[in-house]
């Protein structure tokens, strides 16, 4: 896959993310490419169906005032890049690319290193609290990671770089 298909991909789900997330604090988006490029799956932050959506109040880690990073045992939601993994198929995803608009948290790591994905995309977040434990254990798996620096006035800015 070209580097910069990857960045159109990125850039898609963070425009994607502010029309499907129903998270009161981050709008995720993710979407899982096959080795060929093709979408495999897609997926976004919200809560199960039937639950209350934490945009309408019913969101514990906004009550809480949680660290973005923090744990997430308190999160209500299914997290965007387990959505995608979820809803793709297992064959289509092998050796493929999962490409999200924000940092996974250390759940969505371990099934993203569990799901036969070679390579994620992600911009970066610097008030993102275990990044550096994530990152470690998705390169540890032998996951390549591709973080995507974030812009003021637009979400990304530059080359993709490893």
């Amino acid at each position: 896959m070209k580097k910069d298909h990857g960045l159109r991909w990125l850039q898609a789900c963070e425009q994607l993310a502010t029309i499907f997330s129903t998270c009161a604090k981050r709008q995720y988006f993710a979407i899982v490419l096959m080795p060929n490029g093709r979408v495999a799956g897609v997926g976004y932050n919200g809560s199960p169906p039937g639950m209350g959506h934490c945009v309408d109040g019913a969101c514990p880690r906004l009550t809480e005032d949680s660290p973005n990073g923090s744990t997430y045992d308190n999160c209500i939601a299914q997290h965007a890049e387990a959505n995608a993994l979820l809803w793709s198929d297992p064959s289509d995803r092998s050796g493929g690319t999962l490409v999200v608009n924000g940092p996974p948290c250390f759940g969505c790591a371990k099934q993203i290193a569990s799901s036969g994905v070679a390579h994620v995309v992600c911009s970066s977040d610097s008030a993102y609290k275990d990044w550096g434990k994530v990152l470690s254990f998705l390169t540890e798996a032998g996951i390549e990671v591709t973080e995507v620096p974030r812009g003021k006035d637009r979400p990304f800015t530059g080359e993709l770089s490893s």
